[in-house]
């Protein structure tokens, strides 16, 4: 009995023992390094004297140097930083005197006890810092570019603030003169926002010509217009950031006129799964040699739940992008008159998964659209076009600068008629039509205008096709005639149901779009 009191006794103080132990170790020591996002949080509407107190017993950032002082396109005296924590990617600026020491790449430990965080011109960033406070730790690390919208970044600007980003497929705004240079502040639409390309004067890409589209990789800066105005601006570091450029178009030359390209169908609902399955043909009324004419294809899609502005019409009609619009830019390869050709998902079948490989067809733009975002907006979806509910449309435009104001070559739209989420008279917003076969922008009983889409006179729709899940190639057949350049017959549409097998040539010949002299 001893013997067991005696054993109890042992473990109850060998517990009590290891129980303090643990206590101590769970003490720990407070890290000296805070990240970026903490220091940012710090700021409220005025100056903050940084010390350990407020950093929680820290003193330093590191970040790695995303700046250019090469190029001489970055504000003189600053050295722009970012880090990643917790999957999320924060940037500063630090005011230094020797900051043209610092190059991309720098890994640096910066002490910033006892220096001021401020906002200067809009953004923030520390004061303060003597060259002894900062330690370069490693040189040429990677840079984390994040790719992202001009709709992202205008809807959470401070979170993009002095961070690297990547716009693809942004468009100047207003289409640049092909004598016209990146001095200064350009206006980039990708989708319905824009941001500011800034160019200083003493850049050495100052004077180099300005392209009409391209994707554009910066720094982001916020400029304060007024207490409740921000203008964002993208800097890029050097002429090397600009990639894809696309020349502007020269205003002496040829355009495409009336009705170039006609939209003769549709697979928006293949057999099996949708992604990178969905595609559009269209037929040439004209040869066209499309570095010299591109052109763009823009989808819309109308559920209540689809962002940006949910349950109600989109302000930036077919530049939405966002979860709304989506876009396909076409700028090289040729078509001949009379000749079909397609746009739509990269896996490039007839019918979904495991059906005809239709790839040697004329392809003009393919995008795995499941991973990848739109040419210039739209986010990577699943499927472009919906299969049930409210409607959905395609369009073609002149160019590759799609607008809230431009409006298509040809249009159409199928789907459901519920027109909360796609056209709102009181505000003049929606998808903007074309004079074509099935929509005019003015009422001609009533000579009112009527430039969108459920708006007047402008109601046609292709219904959705059922079962869903078939495998129906949309068939739009009409006659139009090349000489006159109006519609003999209107298009009408016929659901063609296909299976694995089925060819190329059965979606281009019987109650198809012909054309006449």
């Amino acid at each position: 009995m001893k013997k067991k009191f005696l054993y109890f006794l042992l473990f109850i103080t060998s517990f009590g023992w290891m129980s303090c132990e643990k206590n101590n170790f769970a003490e720990g020591v407070l890290s000296p390094i805070t990240s970026i996002e903490d220091v940012r949080g710090l700021y409220v509407d005025a100056d903050v004297l940084l010390d350990k107190d407020k950093l929680m017993g820290a003193e330093k950032i590191t970040g790695v140097v995303i700046s250019n002082p090469d190029a001489a396109n970055v504000p003189s005296g600053m050295v722009i930083i970012q880090n990643t924590r917790r999957s999320r990617t924060r940037g500063i600026i630090l005011a230094l005197e020797n900051a043209s020491t610092y190059k991309p790449g720098d890994s640096l430990m910066i002490n910033i006890n006892g220096k001021t965080l401020t906002k200067i011109n809009g953004s923030l960033q520390i004061t303060g810092l003597t060259e002894s406070a900062v330690e370069k730790i490693a040189s040429d690390r990677p840079l984390r570019t994040q790719v992202t919208s001009s709709l992202n970044i205008n809807q959470r600007p401070r979170d993009f603030e002095s961070t690297l980003v990547q716009i693809k497929s942004g468009t100047i705004n207003p289409v640049p003169l092909p004598t016209d240079v990146f001095e200064g502040d350009k206006s980039v639409v990708n989708g319905a926002d824009s941001v500011f390309l800034h160019t200083e004067a003493a850049a050495n890409f100052a004077n180099v010509t300005l392209p009409a589209n391209a994707t554009f990789t910066g720094i982001i800066f916020l400029k304060e217009l007024t207490a409740d105005s921000l203008q964002i601006q993208l800097w890029p570091r050097s002429i090397d950031d600009i990639t894809d450029q696309v020349a502007p178009p020269d205003p002496n030359g040829p355009g495409l006129g009336k009705f170039p390209i006609l939209i003769t169908g549709f697979v928006n609902d293949s057999k099996g799964s949708d992604g990178n399955y969905e595609y559009f043909q269209f037929i040439a009324t004209r040869d066209i040699d499309f570095e010299k004419n591109p052109i763009s294809v823009v989808t819309c899609t109308n559920a209540g739940t689809a962002t940006p502005y949910p349950g109600t019409a989109p302000a930036g009609g077919w530049a939405t992008g966002g979860g709304r619009t989506y876009k396909f830019n076409i700028t090289s390869g040729t078509v001949s008159k009379g000749e079909f050709f397609y746009v739509g998902g990269s896996n490039k079948r007839i019918n979904g998964p495991n059906s005809t490989n239709i790839s040697s067809a004329k392809w003009l733009a393919a995008i795995n659209y499941v991973t990848n975002a739109g040419d210039g907006f739209g986010n990577a979806s699943s499927g472009l076009l919906p299969n049930s509910g409210n409607a959905g449309g395609i369009a073609v435009f002149e160019g590759i600068n799609v607008t809230e104001t431009s409006i298509p070559l040809d249009v159409v739209f199928f789907g459901g008629t519920g027109k909360t989420t796609i056209f709102n008279e009181v505000a003049g917003q929606g998808y903007r039509i074309v004079d074509n076969d099935r929509y005019s922008t003015i009422d001609v009983a009533t000579s009112t205008n009527q430039p969108f889409f459920f708006q007047g006179t402008n109601q046609f729709i292709i219904p959705h096709s059922t079962p869903s899940d078939a495998g129906y190639f949309v068939k739009l057949g009409g006659v139009y005639n090349t000489t006159t350049k109006a519609w003999t017959s209107p298009r009408t549409h016929t659901f063609y149901l296909m299976s694995p097998t089925s060819e190329i040539t059965e979606i281009q010949a019987s109650n198809v779009t012909t054309l006449t002299n």
